[in-house]
């Protein structure tokens, strides 16, 4: 389960994503654990968290 802060921050890297035509997902494991993955041209990329996201995001040139 997610916090506000935390939907908040993935919704802010979800528009970041798209702008340079990526897709950012996140789903919920059996185990409880919150998964995240970013898309493109079928290829799928896994994050660990939001931080790894966040640099993920910068080596696409994503970054602000």
């Amino acid at each position: 389960m997610s916090t506000p802060a935390e939907d908040k921050a993935f919704a802010d890297l979800r528009a970041r994503f798209a702008l340079v035509g990526h897709q950012l997902h996140r789903t919920n494991a059996e185990d409880g654990q919150v998964r995240y993955f970013s898309t493109r041209w079928g290829l799928v990329r896994e994050l660990g968290n939001l931080e790894e996201a966040s640099a993920f995001l910068a080596q696409i040139g994503g970054a602000q």
